[in-house]
């Protein structure tokens, strides 16, 4: 699921965070930091990295914040930020690299012309993905689009304990 603060991400996070307190599962959120080359041109490397380190803080921060509401329902939690310019190959391949059993993203709902030109995270997991994918779709109380500071997508990832 994208969490980038949105309500599409929030819904997502719940509906996961629900699946692993009844089953009784590890829920894994990642964070894949997108890092934009093209918006780098005259940025010394040094000032790249502290870039890197400032999304990394963010995302982290906004983590943490899942945390709690996971540890408040006893379920056990992981959360890594990773760096990967594409989000669904990211998604895919961490969720390999830790045998997820079912990957939770959120999804915007977009169709048609926009779907195409926009392109769709949660459709390029769904293609790659070689465990179950759950989509959730916004509701009338999720329509509000809050923007994260930095560029950053987040999918949850359940796991067997």
């Amino acid at each position: 699921m994208p969490f980038d603060g949105s309500g599409y991400s929030q819904k997502a996070f719940e509906k996961a965070l629900e699946i692993a307190e009844k089953f009784g599962s590890k829920l894994i959120v990642v964070s894949i930091l997108q890092s934009k080359v093209a918006d780098s041109a005259g940025i010394s490397l040094e000032r790249m990295q502290e870039i890197q380190e400032e999304e990394k803080d963010t995302a982290t921060t906004m983590l943490k914040n899942l945390e709690s509401q996971a540890t408040a329902k006893n379920v056990s939690f992981h959360m890594e930020v990773i760096h990967n310019p594409s989000p669904a190959d990211g998604i895919v391949t961490f969720a390999e690299k830790h045998n997820a059993d079912l990957i939770v993203i959120g999804s915007h709902g977009r169709t048609g012309f926009r779907k195409i030109v926009l392109g769709s995270v949660a459709n390029g997991v769904l293609a790659q993905a070689k465990c179950p994918v759950l989509i959730t779709k916004r509701s009338e109380e999720h329509t509000s689009e809050l923007q994260s500071p930095c560029n950053l997508v987040c999918r949850l990832l359940l796991e067997k304990k």
